[in-house]
């Protein structure tokens, strides 16, 4: 919820931007108008960036377990492995209600998705 709540806040405000620009308000209004939208951007940047950094160390300890020495090992410490490696074939990550993982991709296609908005309401303004 809170990544959908922040590309509605990403949509408005970048329409509050564009908006001042025409109107004219305070400098001190487009400015504070500005860094609440590079705060709101930063915070589900981060979102997506811990998403996309625990999918990598998932897909890394699959593959330290799989290049690991296991068929030398004890037939206890190999089902171990084997059981690691079983799990990792599912990847860990970090979803929005479910809907979609967090990721750099899914990132960016936020941005476009807040820039098309945006340039609908301004088109419609």
């Amino acid at each position: 919820m809170q990544v959908i709540w922040n590309t509605f806040i990403i949509c408005s405000l970048g329409f509050i931007i564009i908006i001042s620009l025409y109107v004219e308000t305070g400098v001190i209004t487009i400015i504070k108008t500005i860094f609440t939208y590079l705060a709101v951007i930063v915070e589900v940047f981060i979102l997506c960036f811990a998403g996309e950094y625990l999918n990598l160390k998932s897909n890394i300890i699959a593959n330290a377990a799989y290049e690991s020495l296991w068929y030398d090992l004890l037939s206890n410490q190999k089902k171990t492995i084997i059981f690691v490696i079983m799990r990792s074939q599912k990847q860990i990550m970090i979803t929005a209600g479910k809907i979609t993982s967090l990721s750099l991709e899914t990132f960016t296609s936020i941005l476009k998705a807040s820039a098309s908005y945006v340039s609908v309401l301004h088109a419609m303004y």
